[in-house]
């Protein structure tokens, strides 16, 4: 005899359980269990709540049932909670990866696209306007209204009621790490790759202190990072309670701002400002910490709710000053040997840089941060890296330089060496989106506090009007600097057949063509995939620059690999670095 079962779902609370015991006998089928689950918008399940059988209504005309009905009916065969609802919601759409053959075609290239958040207005909640949700509901809803569509949270106790609602979001995806730390470094490598802040969750006590040291390395590189932890109750704070970690307190001096939401209605405002503030001015990591009862607090969210932020609001840069682009251009047209210096602060504004080579013809010298702002790959105007471990004729050209265009950059140690000998023959242009960074460690003879992509707008517009009357030839200047790159090449030592990490480097970028995404940990190997590999675009190279935090590599190239469909992503972790991460590879 062949028994079959199906569920069937209703539009009702109710869901129906039919059997046929056997087809053959063309039998109707029979209800033989009644489910009577709770279906409410929380879809929690109470603790009184059980799934019932009920025995099938007798019918005269009907054969009997083959399932045995228990004469005392009245008490159920067995009772137990139901653990989750019969009418899930439609599984969260996860994205395939595409893999293509861009290892053996010279024509692959990865594009990088970046969206902005939904229009709050068009998006559609899961919730009536006026129906009362928990403050981990309004959290997740928020976090759709920025546009947020992966998440890396490594679920704990306090951090609990979040990752419920998660389940409850049709947006947002959550990527499992293996680690907090795991989580951070894979926020970063997500918000490196796209441009996009990467949102990382943990839990609070050591859930939260494990985020600290990818925090700090996204301050340091001015990278967009959303971290939010949950924390003990409101009633506990300050009692020590298990797992009580005053993380607002541990991350003040290594995050942009932070916030300890203390009340449930603050939650819409407090996100909106969140993502501000690691977007706008220079970028960097913000945290949000909610206690676990705030996120289990009932409340309708205001959405309207404005940004409070009027200190911050005051300080961010203005337009650049027309007069002082026009002393730069001034400066420009009378120098001999000009020099591009350019970081991290100029890869949002790429096509504005190369516009502004091609106009002057002025070589440029990259930092750690700053490759792939201007193709490494044009032989006659590119320096590549300078610094401790520069290029040879890149160093050069900024000891030999009588003008050096700092776009972007905060003159750091490995790049300057002895402060008062770096380019001690030039005068300096800094512009850079950081007050803070102008003046700190070299003295600049012009400043301009803007926004780079903006003050190169204005530059372009004043070269491209001017164009007819300035004259710029700096033909021997890069004729000096060309005499440099054959006399000192960036090269490296051979034994016998075995190959080099420098050489299987370069094998990759002509293999690659030049278009993979490259992520490293810290150590020589992350020198040589910055020498070795000719980086055309920016967003390719992720690594930890400022910090220098071993374990970033795989992390950062599994978040890499959630925000786009990129083609090649190669990541490269030393030996130490691969034991420490390995339990973050699924």
């Amino acid at each position: 005899m062949t028994t079959t079962c199906k569920l069937q779902p209703s539009n009702y609370p109710t869901t129906t359980l039919y059997c046929n015991h056997n087809p053959s006998t063309h039998e109707p089928k029979t209800p033989a269990l009644i489910l009577h689950p709770r279906s409410d918008q929380n879809r929690e399940v109470e603790a009184s709540q059980q799934w019932r059988p009920i025995a099938p209504p007798s019918s005269s005309s009907s054969k009997p049932s083959p399932f045995p009905v228990s004469s005392k009916s009245s008490n159920p065969i067995s009772r137990f909670t139901l653990p989750f609802s019969p009418h899930p919601q439609k599984p969260t759409f996860l994205r395939h990866l595409q893999i293509s053959n861009s290892l053996s075609s010279k024509t692959a290239t990865t594009t990088i696209t970046t969206t902005n958040p939904p229009d709050p207005e068009t998006k559609i909640s899961r919730f009536a306007p006026e129906e009362p949700r928990k403050g981990a509901d309004v959290l997740v809803e928020a976090l759709e209204r920025q546009g947020v569509t992966n998440v890396f949270a490594y679920p704990g106790g306090a951090s609990m009621e979040i990752h419920q609602a998660l389940t409850r979001s049709s947006t947002i995806r959550n990527v499992l790490p293996r680690h907090e730390q795991g989580g951070v470094f894979a926020a970063e490598g997500y918000a490196r790759a796209s441009g996009r802040p990467g949102v990382c969750i943990a839990t609070s006590g050591p859930g939260a202190t494990n985020l600290v040291s990818g925090l700090a390395d996204a301050l340091m590189d001015s990278i967009p990072v959303v971290a939010i932890t949950g924390q003990v109750p409101r009633r506990m704070i300050g009692t020590d309670a298990f797992q009580e970690t005053p993380i607002v307190e541990v991350t003040r001096s290594i995050t942009k701002h932070n916030y300890l939401v203390l009340d449930v209605e603050d939650i819409p405002r407090v996100v909106s400002e969140a993502f501000f503030l690691a977007t706008s001015g220079r970028p960097g990591p913000v945290l949000i910490d909610i206690p676990k009862d705030v996120q289990q607090q009932l409340m309708v969210p205001n959405w309207d709710q404005p940004i409070r932020l009027p200190g911050y609001m005051s300080r961010l840069p203005k337009t650049p000053n027309e007069d002082h682009l026009e002393q730069i251009v001034r400066l420009v047209s009378e120098s001999k040997r000009p020099v591009l210096y350019v970081g991290g602060g100029c890869l949002n504004s790429s096509e504005e840089l190369r516009r502004f080579v091609e106009l002057t013809g002025i070589p440029v010298a990259s930092t750690l941060m700053g490759l792939g702002a201007y193709p490494c790959n044009d032989e006659e105007l590119s320096l590549q890296m300078l610094g401790m471990h520069g290029t040879v004729y890149a160093n050069y050209a900024v000891d030999k330089s009588d003008l050096l265009l700092a776009f972007g950059v905060r003159f750091d140690d490995r790049v300057t060496g002895k402060l008062e000998a770096f380019a001690s023959r030039a005068k300096i242009v800094h512009i850079d989106i950081d007050s803070a960074e102008i003046g700190k460690n070299k003295q600049p003879h012009v400043s301009v506090c803007a926004d780079v992509k903006l003050a190169l707008e204005g530059l372009n517009r004043i070269l491209e009007g001017k164009e007819s009357n300035v004259q710029l030839d700096f033909s021997a200047w890069r004729a000096e600097l060309k005499e440099q790159k054959v006399k000192f090449p960036l090269g490296f030592k051979t034994f016998g057949e075995s190959i080099s990490p420098q050489n299987a480097i370069q094998v990759l970028d002509e293999l690659t063509d030049g278009n993979a995404i490259i992520s490293t940990g810290v150590g020589q190997h992350q020198m040589w995939a910055a020498q070795f590999y000719k980086y055309k675009r920016p967003r390719q190279w992720l690594t930890s620059g400022g910090l220098g935090a071993m374990g970033f590599g795989l992390p950062a190239a599994i978040g890499a690999a959630e925000s786009n469909d990129i083609g090649v992503l190669v990541a490269w972790p030393k030996s130490k670095e691969l034991s420490s991460t390995q339990e973050r590879i699924k």
